[in-house]
């Protein structure tokens, strides 16, 4: 069966301190979901870290949301945007593990997802939607493999 590509950031839980959001990812064959918890305003920065990617060919942008490893409550999503063959060519290198009670083991899945910049831009402003509280999904749409 084969799923749409991309990214989907959704709000599920928040309080003055913390962000549970639920992170699902895609690349048309494989993907995964963990739920993880940020401080308030991290969000924020990640959509600064990411505005106006990319901006040269070599450019290279990372960031971890939650934990890996069980240490602490939830799951990890690690994501990292490059570019491939030039600027206009852009893949996201993704780590998801989702949170397990000790009885099972931690699932996680590693994959590849081709993306534009343009769908960076849109993602960028709804990461700082759900920020601000002022929505409660941001998406990043990808490219189905070819």
């Amino acid at each position: 069966m084969k799923m749409e590509a991309g990214f989907k950031f959704e709000d599920i839980y928040r309080d003055a301190d913390v962000l549970e959001v639920r992170v699902s990812g895609c690349n048309g064959a494989f993907g995964g979901v963990a739920d993880v918890y940020v401080g308030i305003g991290r969000l924020g920065e990640v959509a600064t870290l990411l505005q106006g990617f990319p901006s040269s060919v070599t450019d290279n942008r990372e960031f971890t949301l939650g934990a890996f490893g069980g240490k602490f409550a939830g799951g990890g999503v690690s994501l990292r945007f490059r570019t491939c063959g030039g600027a206009a060519q852009v893949v996201v290198e993704s780590r998801i593990e989702a949170d397990s009670d000790s009885a099972a083991p931690r699932q996680s899945i590693v994959f590849v997802m081709p993306t534009e910049a343009a769908a960076i831009d849109s993602f960028v402003e709804e990461l700082r939607a759900i920020d601000r509280n002022q929505a409660r999904v941001a998406r990043l749409r990808g490219t189905p493999p070819q």
